[in-house]
Parts: structure tokens; C-alpha cells; sequence
């Protein structure tokens, strides 16, 4: 539970009456342009810093600075590692931190190594791994003791595409499990894929808290596409309820129409049903729902959910 916080640096107010409320099993995305105030809330979220006003809790307990890690597992935006340990350790210190007894505390370390992909680099100093097995040694650190909230900020950053989908698929599955996942990412198509819900910053003020396929229905573009045709344009008396069709009788021709498809309807259903009456030349793609869409189409600075 976030209950009314805010946060200062000096004279800016970087994060204003945040509140919110998360659930087990709740896999939420932490949205918003640079410096929207999304790596303040995260940091006071697993207890690094304390609020200006307000409070957070966690299972009921009021989350301090004191062990923050116990059930919570946190990968910072910077890399955060002893330079002075190998990979193993570093991963290690993640069940320390979280006070598991030190035999189990092995094995959870090697199950870590192992899902990552790098046990057989396990041995190896820090300075010896390159950048993005250095990122998943982080990431292996904050996931090790299999906590009940995963926090997590741009832990995609240095990772190939195979390790990213790798590490959603398994926060996804930590989801089943009933834990709860928050995670900052630019990684749109991930966040898209995965994530429930949707927490969206701007200015540190949340402008949005809910169901992602709720925000991207209002705010996103929806998916529009021209559809070329031999000849001038014949009705399909037959035709779904899950897409509009405009016809252009002037400018374009009318031998051109503008489909425009819902979210449960795919582009080929659409032009099967079109196809049964008319000769399809050409398609041309006008703007595509999703995330990318939202924060590349400039839709985020006339939005206000």
C-alpha cells in the first residue's frame, strides 16, 4: 500500500500525493518519460529512501530502511556490485542481505547462476564479464532469494533479446506463484506482453493507475490501415462487427477504403471477409495500438487518463 507520498530533492518536488494499492499475483509496469519521477518510487518503494510525506507498506508492515530485502527483491537502474567478489558471491550476498541461513543460501545461489546462464562464469571477477553479464549477475542477485515483491528498475538494460524474454518469462511465472512484480523498462513490447497493470508517471504526479489493456483502449492509437482494390469497393453483407470500414469516394478513389480494426480482431480475419467480395492490390499500415505507439505518436502530451 502507497499511501500519499512525496517526495523532495531540495527545492523540487519530485514525486506529489502518490497513492496506490497492489495485490499478489500483480505484474505492473512503471511508465513515463525521463524524469518523471519513476526511479524516486521505486527507491522508496523498497526502502532505500524515505518519504517526505506519506507512507508504504508491505504485507501490512511499515517498510523501513533497516532490511528492506527480507521480502523484497530490488535491481537498481545503475549497476550496484562489490568489484572485490566474483559472480557467485555477489549473487550470494542477495540471500544474505535477505537472511537466509547460509546452506540454503548456496543452492538458491546456484539456481540463480543457472537461470541466468552464466554458472559457468560463477568463479569469474566482476571486471572480467562484459556489461551485459555483469547486468544479469544484478539481476541474479535480486531474484536469488525468490521474493515476494520484485522491484525492479530497467533491468533490461545490457541484455540481448533472448535474456530479456527469458527474465519476463520468468518474473511471469513468479506472477502465478501469486508474487508481485513492478518493474521500470523501456522495453515496450515486454511490458506489453507481460505486465497487468499499468502504474504511469508524469511530472511526478500519477496520471494513471490500472489495467494496462484499459489505458492503451483510451489512449493509444487504435489500428488503421488503407486497403487497395482493383476495382471500386463491394459490400460484404457478411461482414464482423469487429472492425469499421470507410470508403474514400473522392481523393484516394473508391477504389480505396480505411479499415479500422478493434482490439480483438486481427488484420488477416479483417481481409478475409473483404476478400470474399473484392480483389485486394495493396495495403498500406496508418498507425498500430500499443505502448510504442503511445509514447512515439506523441498521444502522451495531449493524454490526461
Amino acid at each position: 500500500t502507497v499511501n500519499n507520498i512525496s517526495f523532495f530533492y531540495k527545492n523540487l518536488q519530485a514525486l506529489k500525493d502518490i497513492s496506490f494499492l497492489v495485490n499478489p499475483g500483480d505484474f505492473i509496469a512503471l511508465m513515463g518519460v525521463n524524469g518523471a519521477g519513476k526511479s524516486t518510487l521505486l527507491n522508496i518503494l523498497h526502502g532505500t529512501l524515505s518519504p517526505c510525506r506519506g507512507e508504504v507498506y508491505f504485507n501490512d508492515k511499515y517498510i523501513s530502511r533497516k532490511n528492506p530485502y527480507a521480502s523484497i527483491g530490488f535491481s537498481a537502474q545503475r549497476l550496484v556490485a562489490d568489484w572485490f567478489l566474483t559472480a557467485r558471491d555477489n549473487v550470494f550476498m542477495g540471500c544474505i542481505l535477505a537472511g537466509i541461513p547460509h546452506r540454503k543460501a548456496k543452492t538458491m545461489t546456484e539456481d540463480a547462476l543457472n537461470q541466468i546462464g552464466l554458472i559457468d562464469k560463477a568463479d569469474c571477477q566482476l571486471d572480467t564479464l562484459s556489461g551485459g553479464q555483469q547486468q544479469r549477475i544484478q539481476i541474479a542477485r535480486s531474484i536469488v532469494h525468490k521474493p515476494q515483491l520484485y522491484i525492479l528498475d530497467e533491468p533490461t538494460t545490457g541484455l540481448d533479446a533472448q535474456y530479456a524474454e527469458n527474465l519476463f518469462s520468468f518474473l511471469e511465472k513468479e506472477r502465478c506463484r501469486g508474487k508481485t512484480i513492478i518493474v521500470s523498462s523501456h522495453d515496450l513490447y515486454l511490458l506489453e506482453k507481460y505486465c497487468t497493470k499499468l502504474i504511469y508517471l508524469e511530472k511526478g504526479k500519477m496520471n494513471y493507475f490500472g489495467a494496462l489493456d484499459e489505458f492503451l483502449k483510451k489512449n493509444a492509437p487504435v489500428m488503421r490501415y488503407y486497403i487497395y482494390l482493383k476495382e471500386d469497393y463491394r459490400p460484404n453483407d457478411n461482414i464482423s462487427a469487429s472492425y469499421f470500414i470507410r470508403t474514400h469516394e473522392s481523393g484516394k478513389g473508391s477504389n480505396c477504403i480505411e479499415i479500422e480494426l478493434k482490439k480483438d480482431c486481427s488484420l488477416s480475419e479483417a481481409l478475409a471477409e473483404i476478400a470474399q467480395k473484392n480483389d485486394i492490390q495493396n495495403i498500406k499500415n496508418l498507425a498500430e495500438n500499443g505502448l510504442r505507439s503511445f509514447f512515439t505518436s506523441g498521444t502522451e502530451e495531449q493524454s490526461r487518463p
